[in-house]
């Protein structure tokens, strides 16, 4: 089985965009907000959970085409990933089961920088978890 790193809207329903080819992800995860009060009765402390922390998911991936034409609409369709609006990413892990994340981009796609650009292209693209 091939794993999946597929976008849809706010929704979770509509497909927005699929990444091809991810070598690096890192998720599952989970981020807490713990608050720590200290030396509340003269020694120890005691820990109260504050919630979910909203954290990065970043996937590091690489774009084939035939060549340098073809490669630019690919690259062009992944810009077409806004920034601030609400997606909801889907990372299968079995069949019918996958991880589900809502999230919102906020900084800017990485593009390899010393690459010819010829007929692949390598990318960074970094997510806010739980930011809508």
């Amino acid at each position: 089985m091939n794993v999946y790193f597929q976008l849809f809207a706010s929704d979770g329903t509509t497909p927005a965009y699929l990444f091809p080819t991810v070598f690096s992800a890192n998720y599952p995860h989970t981020e807490k907000n713990l608050i720590e009060h200290t030396n509340v009765r003269g020694k120890g402390s005691i820990i109260v959970d504050g919630g979910d922390s909203s954290w990065d998911i970043t996937l590091r991936g690489v774009l084939f085409a035939a060549d340098y034409e073809a490669l630019t609409v690919l690259i062009d369709g992944m810009e077409s990933v806004a920034l601030n609006t609400p997606y909801v990413l889907k990372i299968n892990k079995t069949v019918n089961t996958y991880y589900s994340y809502n999230v919102k981009r906020i900084v800017p796609i990485e593009w390899q920088v010393d690459n010819l650009r010829t007929n692949f292209m390598e990318y960074s693209i970094v997510f806010r978890v739980l930011s809508w």
